[in-house]
């Protein structure tokens, strides 16, 4: 039999967030009542995009070139449309710059931890990815300096960066962000900065955060702000020529009627309204769930946005106890090399209520953090 590349085989599958899609050994899969793993907006895409989408035809090929959703971006961003790429969820669109711009050897650089699928694209074109990483306990500036230094000591071909940060929620702001993209525009870098979740940030740097850098190439899914998770829709926004690489490379036809219909809709005033209104909202109940965790003597880490982590011992233990005795489903960490955090994404405040009392049934340890780790990349 014919044997797949080197990279493929020693490529681990991803591991994610989300609702459960395997069996447990009954042969049934845990009923989700509360899917707190994933950081979506919980209250659900706005209306027109659920028309948009109930409208779209199933029967026609979609359009390769992608040209409504793209113009709808310009329009909404105000960026060249030869500046946007539209694709199948962001993920599609990190493999694509990959492919685009990786040879084997090349160096990648990625903000640990992260995002799996940057590292995992990376591996199959062959690449060497090196985690930039530091202890959860350490200062947001002293993780993100060792990032901008690691960049002008390696010399990588791509950087991979996500503002704000998951699991963590950190913010990180355009000054410094700026340097970053300067350092990797030095060495000849290209920085991809994952934009997935400005929206909820407690001050959002805005599409794209750094307009006309040569050196970077933004992605803006909207798969959390507008709740689309199951459509699969997102930009890369930078300079024509790199957009232009990223196009050539995506497969024709990924992205379906649906989620061009529902990028449409979504970055319609209508859409960009109840967006706002419904994040503000997941916002607040992000600050009243993480006071909670506190009095009940968890350690929780700062955070920006509507997600962050929280000490609990033994986090897969944790996770397993509320899914079986709740139907409740939260991001155990250990993927990320943080086996005593779990995340957690606020979602509405009866669910969060419910949340709060079914973890007061729990005994939770909080044993003292171990500093030297080797994360793993995941969302």
């Amino acid at each position: 039999m014919i044997a797949p590349r080197p990279e493929v085989s020693g490529t681990p599958l991803a591991m994610h967030g989300g609702r459960l899609h395997r069996s447990d050994a009954a042969g049934a899969a845990p009923v989700v009542r509360h899917d707190f793993s994933v950081c979506l907006n919980a209250f659900g895409p706005p209306l027109v995009v659920v028309d948009a989408i109930r409208d779209s035809r199933p029967d026609e090929y979609p359009d390769p070139y992608c040209r409504a959703p793209r113009a709808a971006a310009a329009a909404r961003w105000g960026r060249p449309v030869d500046e946007l790429a539209f694709g199948a969820g962001a993920a599609e669109l990190i493999y694509a710059v990959c492919f685009a711009y990786l040879r084997p050897g090349d160096h990648v650089l990625v903000d640990a931890p992260a995002f799996g699928e940057y590292a995992r694209a990376a591996a199959l074109c062959g690449a060497r990815t090196q985690p930039v990483d530091a202890p959860v306990d350490v200062g947001d500036d002293v993780r993100f300096r060792a990032m901008i230094d690691a960049v002008r000591r390696t010399g990588p071909r791509l950087v991979f960066c996500a503002a704000p940060t998951s699991p963590f929620g950190t913010a990180i702001g355009r000054d410094a962000l700026g340097e970053l993209a300067g350092a990797c525009g030095a060495v000849g870098a290209l920085l991809v900065l994952d934009q997935a979740y400005d929206a909820f940030a407690a001050v959002p740097l805005g599409t794209p955060a750094l307009p006309g850098h040569r050196a970077v190439l933004h992605l803006r899914s909207l798969t959390k702000e507008y709740a689309l998770a199951g459509v699969r829709a997102a930009f890369a926004i930078g300079p024509a020529e790199v957009v232009g690489a990223v196009e050539r490379v995506r497969v024709p036809w990924s992205a379906s009627n649906a989620a061009q219909a529902a990028a449409v809709a979504a970055l319609g005033d209508d859409g960009a309204a109840h967006a706002v209104r419904t994040v503000a909202a997941l916002r607040s109940e992000a600050v009243r769930l993480a006071a909670a965790f506190r009095h009940d003597g968890c350690e929780v880490r700062r955070s920006t946005t509507h997600f962050f982590v929280a000490r609990v011992g033994n986090a897969p233990r944790v996770r397993a106890a509320l899914l079986q005795g709740f139907g409740i489903l939260v991001r155990d960490c250990s993927s990320f090399g943080l086996p005593e955090w779990m995340r957690v994404a606020a979602r509405t405040a009866p669910e969060n209520d419910a949340l709060l009392a079914a973890l007061r049934t729990l005994p939770l340890e909080r044993p003292s953090f171990a500093s030297s780790r080797q994360p793993h990349a995941n969302d």
